[in-house]
C-alpha cells in the first residue's frame, strides 16, 4: 500500500491518507486489526507520536475504532441515521447486513423524581423501573439505553419477560396492543468520559452525543422515558426539511 507524502500536508495527515487508501483499495476490510503504532510508524518512516495523530483523525472520521486494551480495528460502515423516522435498532443494524444483540446491563426498581414523573405524567415518587441496556452490532457497542418505563406499562408486560432481547418501547407497544408509537427527541453533542466511554469502547475523550426520548401511545400517553449515549464516529444522520422563502 503506497501512499505519496505531499508536502501541503502535515505528516499526520499522510498517516489518515494511507488508513484511508488502504480501506479504499480493499487492503484494510471491515473489522481487521490495524498494525500497531510502531509498526506504522517504521513503515511509513514516521515518528509515534505523528502516528498516533493520524489516528486520532482516522477515528474522527469514523475509518477506526480504538477499542481500549484490545487494539485499532477498520470500523464497519457508520449507521446512517434518518432524523425524519425512527425504526427499532435491530433493524438498523441487520440494515447493515450486521448482527445486533443486546446486553441487558442493570434492571432496577425505582421511585420517579419529580422531573422524570413530569415526563411520564405520573405523581412524583410513582414505581416505574429503570433498565440499562447496550446495543451491539458484530459485538461492537453502538448504543447504551437507559429507560424508564411507569408501572403501568411494567404491569402490561408481565413477568418473565426477556428485558435486553429487543426495544424497551417494542415491548411496551406489544404488552399495550399497540401498532404504533410517537416520539419526541431532543439531541445533544457531548464528550464521553468515564464509564460511559469504556462501556461504548471508545477513548475517555471521544465525541458523541445524548439523546433524550420521549415515547407515546396513540393516546398521547407516555409509556417510556429513555436516554441514550451513541459514539459520534459510528454514526452520520440525514434529514429533510421545508425552507420557507419570504416573497
Amino acid at each position: 500500500m503506497q501512499v505519496k507524502s505531499n508536502w501541503l500536508n502535515t505528516r499526520y495527515e499522510n498517516v489518515f491518507a494511507y488508513i484511508a487508501a488502504g480501506i479504499r483499495d480493499g487492503e484494510l476490510a471491515p473489522g481487521s486489526r490495524l498494525a500497531g503504532e510502531r509498526k506504522i510508524a517504521e513503515q511509513l518512516g514516521l515518528s509515534r507520536d505523528t502516528v498516533r495523530q493520524g489516528l486520532d483523525l482516522a477515528e474522527q472520521h469514523g475509518l477506526i475504532v480504538r477499542i481500549p486494551q484490545r487494539g485499532t480495528f477498520v470500523a464497519s460502515p457508520k449507521v446512517r441515521q434518518d432524523l425524519g423516522a425512527m425504526q427499532p435498532f435491530g433493524k438498523t443494524v441487520r440494515d447493515l447486513s450486521m448482527e445486533p444483540t443486546y446486553h441487558l446491563r442493570s434492571r432496577d426498581a425505582v421511585a420517579l423524581d419529580e422531573a422524570t414523573a413530569g415526563q411520564l405524567e405520573v405523581d412524583p415518587g410513582s414505581a416505574a423501573l429503570e433498565i440499562e441496556v447496550l446495543g451491539l452490532a458484530n459485538g461492537l457497542p453502538l448504543a447504551l439505553y437507559r429507560s424508564t418505563l411507569p408501572q403501568w406499562v411494567v404491569d402490561a408486560i408481565g413477568p418473565g419477560v426477556s428485558w435486553g432481547e429487543r426495544s424497551s418501547y417494542e415491548l411496551a407497544a406489544a404488552a399495550l396492543g399497540l401498532s404504533s408509537l410517537t416520539v419526541s427527541q431532543e439531541l445533544e453533542a457531548v464528550t464521553l468520559r468515564g464509564e460511559r466511554a469504556q462501556t461504548v469502547k471508545v477513548r475517555s475523550g471521544a465525541p458523541g452525543f445524548v439523546s433524550t426520548s420521549l415515547f407515546r401511545g396513540p393516546d398521547g400517553r407516555p409509556v417510556e422515558r429513555r436516554i441514550a449515549w451513541y459514539p459520534g464516529s459510528r454514526y452520520r444522520f440525514r434529514m429533510s426539511r421545508n425552507i420557507r422563502i419570504d416573497p
